[in-house]
């Protein structure tokens, strides 16, 4: 039978928990994740958790740290008065995090390079960039190079605005043991800004990640179960039928209160990339019109119900309603989950996926040979995704070292490029062509080891800027960091 949860109170913390006995988990969880940092201190959640746990060392218990889009969770699993030890012990770190060292933190800065070396030194952003820019969840998949940087005072301050007992949950697979003393430091009421997408025409990003994806605007409460149902016929058509992917893995992610941006990640081999999305396209588009399969339905709730009623979706479930109600959300209950599965319908999802169609986002491999008759009968139009822009041809003489309007050019060193800098544009001419990138529209600059400029624009788009393939490249380099307020140049990693 079911447990019901139950809900109190722990020294002012909502606090979760069963009323099961034995070995148990436990975890304090704070309302605030990746979907939270500016682009420019991209990655300080996770430097944050890193260094709390380096201050509770040793622990023997299985235990660790999770960042979410929009959660920071600390756990351990074992004996019920143990694990109450370990949150304690967590809640004291941060209690006294204003002690992290330089030292403490350039050490875990290694060890979170050695975690993601990629994500680490550079910029790849993905759907949730995609759809909402740099700013809000779009951050979650922007990357972290920004960590590098991250100085003692920026992260305490961190710590100190969002790890409070204001915005923490506790929640235990068992009764709340007695040893458990969870103090934390008092904070003011938290407010965040909203995500706003950007993006929501049916587009066709060329990415900088592998395979195919797709990504849709659904409601909240019909998110679980559509992403279920579509990765089946996907998986019918273009794994089981066509030969084209091994896999579509699901995300979901919540937008506001009642809508989830969800997410599916194909994986074909490059040959397969353009079938693949076509197939993929053809497939949505087609269960759209004639609706799901009575298979489609019937396996999504199968594992939709098992996914509820088994002993292992405990912690998750809990610790999902303690993030909820840290950001305003209403969870239904596990029996709520169950009546729902099991009186869903082909015509409501199918309804669901058809009002969702506008907001179709797909990405493909930016290296992805795409020809024009590949994408004139897709109904999609096409974005690549680069921050450098056409512009207005303007004239370049080539024995000039001014432009027309008095501005300063750089040679490049083995091509007949030549880049200068207005009040308002970078600009770039190269091989006749003018392209641009408006300096407002920059929301980092990243000032690399190796001297390179790397500029991110607020749609998550990348450009990096090699001064050494310039002739006076160390005055390029300086002219590029005077254009930029000082407020968004972050210390980045050479990549």
């Amino acid at each position: 039978m079911m447990q019901r949860v139950k809900a109190t109170f722990h020294n002012g913390v909502p606090a979760y928990w069963l009323d099961s006995a034995g070995l148990c988990t436990g975890t304090l969880v704070f309302g605030v994740g990746l979907g939270d940092e500016p682009a420019t201190l991209a990655g300080i959640t996770h430097l944050v958790e890193h260094a709390v746990l380096r201050m509770v060392q040793p622990v023997t218990l299985p235990h660790g740290g999770i960042v979410n889009e929009d959660s920071l969770e600390f756990y351990a699993a074992g004996d019920a008065e143990t694990v109450a030890g370990f949150l304690n012990a967590i809640a004291a770190a941060i209690s006294t995090f204003s002690a992290v060292t330089d030292k403490d933190l350039a050490l875990e800065k290694a060890i979170i390079e050695a975690e993601n070396p990629r994500k680490f030194s550079a910029v790849s952003s993905g759907l949730l960039t995609y759809r909402f820019g740099t700013s809000g969840l779009g951050a979650a998949h922007f990357g972290a190079p920004s960590t590098m940087g991250l100085t003692s005072a920026e992260v305490i301050e961190w710590a100190e605005r969002w790890l409070t007992n204001e915005n923490a949950a506790v929640t235990f697979t068992g009764p709340l043991p007695d040893a458990l003393n969870i103090r934390l430091p008092q904070g003011r009421a938290v407010s965040r800004e909203a995500s706003h997408p950007i993006s929501m025409t049916p587009t066709l990003i060329r990415s900088q990640k592998s395979g195919v994806a797709l990504s849709f605007i659904v409601p909240s409460r019909n998110a679980g179960l559509l992403g279920l149902a579509l990765r089946y016929e996907l998986l019918s058509r273009l794994r089981h039928n066509g030969g084209l992917i091994y896999s579509v893995v699901i995300f979901t992610n919540e937008i506001g209160t009642d809508e989830s941006q969800l997410d599916l990640v194909l994986d074909p081999v490059e040959p397969n990339i353009v079938p693949a999305l076509r197939a993929s396209l053809d497939t949505v588009r087609d269960v759209a019109l004639t609706g799901f399969s009575d298979a489609a339905i019937q396996s999504a709730c199968n594992e939709q119900l098992i996914a509820v009623e088994w002993d292992e979706s405990v912690p998750h479930y809990l610790d999902q309603l303690a993030v909820d109600t840290l950001r305003g959300r209403v969870t239904p209950s596990r029996q709520e989950l169950l009546e729902r599965t099991k009186t869903l319908s082909s015509a409501e999802l199918t309804a669901t996926l058809k009002d969702s169609l506008d907001s179709l986002l797909a990405a493909i491999d930016k290296n992805t040979r795409l020809r024009k008759p590949d994408t004139a009968d897709l109904g999609i139009c096409v974005d690549r995704f680069e921050i450098w822009q056409r512009a207005r041809s303007t004239k370049d003489p080539r024995s000039s070292d001014t432009t027309s309007d008095g501005y300063r050019k750089w040679r490049h060193k083995s091509s007949k490029a030549a880049i200068w800098i207005t009040p308002t544009r970078l600009v770039m001419r190269d091989s006749g062509k003018t392209k641009s990138i408006h300096l407002e529209d920059v929301a980092v600059v990243g000032d690399r080891t190796c001297g390179c400029v790397s500029l991110i624009d607020r749609r998550g788009r990348t450009g990096e800027i090699d001064v050494a393939e310039w002739k006076g490249g160390k005055e390029l380099r300086s002219k590029l960091l005077e254009a930029f307020s000082s407020s968004i140049i972050r210390l980045f990693p050479e990549e």
